[in-house]
């Protein structure tokens, strides 16, 4: 009886243990918690490190959720005392969100009257820095007493006032979250859930904010999955938007809307608004040469990555030789065995010198059609060049028939001096250090 019963909470355990996991990425089978089951029927429960290399051997099936699974591991089996601290200041962090939010029922009126905004609008106001709450306050109550001509405001204003209202909570909600999902209360009910969740969030932010040189191989499928994400945030913002205008096209209610609320809602003056030109075209350059083959994955997961969630990206490498690559991405393939490929035909090497100039003058001359007022031109490359006087040249004239030009320099900005021709470079692009994948995160979120 007492073998039955604990077996039967050593099946409690590893069904909330698995529900855990499952909660935080993994995938669990229910085969696999009968193996680990069966596992730690055998070996016993007696010592903490066996326990666990059990249990990622029959929980875990990719080598990017083994974090996950350790972090998930320490909180679960924690001591009372660690579980009832989590806990406490998980209720304490909801009561405090709870008061936020109710206190946009007081703060959030238009003449003493609630405002028909959604839980979401609300949470975003909850979370803006006390500057801005107070400015949208002000927006309320200026609206509430009238237009500065004075004309009287009545309820029949309220619903522009509430589009409003709704725009710049809009506008802040993108801009607060860059993942563009819902804001919510901060944490989980849940004490052990919410401390695997901050660990995870802080693994994040120290992944991104690390020289990916100095990555280890056995991280290297998360930095993957954080590139697709990045990748894919950037193939949602690379879209159709629309842009103001001083001439007639079509009308900007929003804006027109909130110039007029000092004229009581009267449309006396008008706003408009067109397309942008359209999608950029994207042309990637990335340089393979022997100074950059330590960041030669990060710039194949990037752009493996971007040309699978936006299409007509035209993508080559670069080294004593340009090298089309669009059209040969295979999964799974490596970026050495890819350019290895490519090199047969070019009779040249990898890893060897690198000459922008020759790449440049390829491009124009063999692919002008990758060259328009729609391109955007990202070069991915640390500068050191042949020939960088000619190349600074070339890119020039490149600049007069192109949309853009965005330089990734893989070395930190106050190394750019060391490279000769940094310089000549500048004044045709925009460049930026980028050697870790925070650095990449703040130039898609600047320039897109």
């Amino acid at each position: 009886m007492d073998n039955k019963n604990r077996v039967s909470e050593l099946d409690r355990h590893l069904v909330e243990f698995a529900q855990l996991l499952r909660t935080v990425g993994l995938k669990v089978s229910p085969s696999e918690i009968s193996d680990a089951t069966e596992g730690l029927t055998l070996i016993g429960m007696v010592d903490r490190d066996r326990v666990e290399a059990v249990l990622q051997a029959t929980l875990v099936k990719d080598i990017q959720h083994i974090f996950a699974f350790k972090e998930a591991f320490r909180a679960y089996f924690a001591t009372l005392e660690q579980k009832e601290a989590w806990q406490k200041d998980v209720v304490q962090k909801t009561n405090q969100w709870n008061e936020q939010i109710e206190s946009t029922h007081q703060e959030l009126l238009f003449q003493g009257n609630q405002l028909d905004i959604t839980e979401e609008q609300r949470a975003v106001y909850a979370s803006l820095p006390e500057q801005e709450k107070r400015r949208l306050r002000d927006f309320l109550e200026k609206s509430s007493q009238g237009s500065k001509i004075g004309a009287p405001a009545d309820h029949l204003h309220q619903p522009m006032v509430e589009r409003v209202l709704r725009g710049s909570l809009e506008y802040w909600r993108k801009k607060l979250n860059e993942e563009d999902e819902p804001i919510l209360a901060p944490g989980c009910t849940d004490g052990v859930l919410s401390d695997v969740e901050r660990a995870l969030r802080e693994r994040e932010v120290e992944v991104l904010g690390r020289d990916l040189k100095k990555i280890s191989p056995e991280e290297w499928p998360e930095v993957i999955r954080l590139i697709r994400r990045l990748s894919q945030r950037l193939a949602s913002q690379v879209t159709r938007r629309y842009r103001a205008a001083r001439r007639r096209g079509g009308l900007d209610m929003r804006s027109t809307l909130r110039k007029n609320i000092r004229y009581g809602g009267v449309l006396v003056e008008r706003r408009y608004r067109s397309r942008r030109k359209g999608r950029p075209r994207i042309v990637l350059l990335c340089d393979i040469s022997g100074s950059m083959l330590k960041y030669t994955e990060f710039i194949w997961q990037f752009v493996y990555g971007l040309s699978n969630v936006v299409n007509g990206i035209k993508t080559f490498a670069f080294g004593e030789a340009l090298i089309p690559l669009t059209g040969k991405f295979r999964k799974g393939q490596t970026i050495e065995a890819l350019v290895k490929e490519a090199l047969i035909v070019t009779g040249k090497e990898w890893g060897g010198g690198t000459n922008l100039a020759i790449a440049l003058d390829t491009l124009q001359k063999k692919y002008p059609d990758t060259l328009s007022k729609q391109t955007l031109l990202l070069i991915v490359s640390d500068a050191q060049t042949l020939e960088g006087e000619k190349a600074a040249a070339l890119l020039g004239g490149i600049r007069n028939h192109v949309r853009q030009i965005l330089w990734l320099n893989t070395l930190p900005e106050r190394r750019w001096q060391e490279t000769s021709y940094v310089k000549a470079f500048l004044p045709f692009c925009q460049m930026y250090e980028c050697y870790t994948l925070g650095h990449l995160t703040r130039i898609l979120s600047k320039q897109f």
